[in-house]
């Protein structure tokens, strides 16, 4: 395969996380949180398992099998249910945009495994993000307290969830690239998923409820199921074989693309305002890279200039 194919299958696998949210809520409303949350994770897993197989669990060391297992659990379970919880369509938007505070954050867990060395300009990044979420939660109105904590009572449990999802998101690929030594067992992670989660709805649920699959809601279950699993094997081929440092830089613009697409899917009007806050959180996240990572792009910009 080659470099430039791999490097596009990598940016289809941003294309396909972009479009989890607004895939994910419409068919949390047509199924509920539970059932849609099972179902996505559980065709998700048999594609996978086609794709990857289960590894050969001897040769990966056991602390970071573990601890990245239970990372990787924990975040899936806070975004998914932060999104199919969400109250409206446009509400499921502003919450995944909370979790996309995880490049940011990223790179301040970086500096604190001693990975990067601190800049203030990280800290300057994480503001700005923030900044963007304020800018979405107030909406119209000018900024006040009151305002924000109102939005956010309105459901907590979805913002709280969103926002650990983006901490465990950012402590997990720290961890993974510390101590994982190049192994990659997504397939065992979506097992244990959906093990957890067919627990917990035979456990809550009776089987006798379970929903009918009609053709209003296939299209979307498949259509969940296929952009997380091939989300995840588009992505892994893609930083292998590809471009990595075109498709990090591609990745931090994800909140601008997986807004398009909830917007599109699920058929909600945005104000301009809310792109604002939009480009704020993918602004900052930009910074926060962009400290980080200058010495190794600056000799790159003064060898383009040279050329011209």
């Amino acid at each position: 395969m080659s470099k430039n194919l791999a490097t596009l299958l990598g940016f289809s696998a941003i294309l396909l996380w972009s479009s989890l949210v607004g895939l994910l809520k419409k068919l949390s409303s047509l199924l509920g949180a539970d059932y849609a949350v099972t179902l996505m994770y559980s065709l998700s897993t048999v594609i996978l398992l086609i794709i990857f197989k289960i590894p050969n669990l001897k040769i990966i060391p056991k602390i970071y099998l573990i601890g990245a297992s239970l990372l990787f659990l924990v975040y899936e379970l806070c975004f998914s249910y932060a999104i199919a919880l969400a109250q409206t369509s446009q509400q499921a938007i502003e919450i995944s945009l909370v979790n996309y505070l995880w490049p940011s954050l990223t790179v301040a867990m970086l500096i604190i495994f001693k990975e990067l060395k601190f800049s203030i300009f990280v800290i300057f990044g994480l503001m700005i993000s923030m900044c963007g979420i304020v800018v979405i939660q107030t909406g119209n109105n000018q900024f006040s307290l009151i305002t924000l904590w109102t939005h956010f009572m309105s459901n907590p449990i979805s913002y709280i969830l969103a926002l650990m999802g983006a901490i465990l998101w950012a402590t997990y690929c720290v961890i993974t690239r510390k101590y994982s030594q190049g192994h990659n067992p997504i397939a065992l992670y979506f097992v244990l998923i959906s093990v957890v989660l067919w627990t917990k709805l035979l456990m809550t649920h009776s089987i006798d409820t379970l929903p009918n699959i009609d053709f209003e809601v296939l299209p979307y279950l498949i259509a969940v199921g296929l952009a997380t699993a091939l989300g995840y094997a588009a992505w892994n081929i893609g930083i292998i074989k590809g471009n990595i440092t075109f498709l990090v830089t591609l990745s931090y613009f994800s909140p601008i693309f997986s807004t398009l697409f909830s917007m599109l899917i699920l058929q909600t009007v945005l104000s301009l305002e809310f792109w604002h806050g939009v480009y704020l959180v993918t602004l900052g996240s930009l910074v926060c890279w962009l400290s980080t990572s200058w010495e190794q792009i600056k000799p790159r910009i003064q060898k383009i200039k040279l050329q011209f």
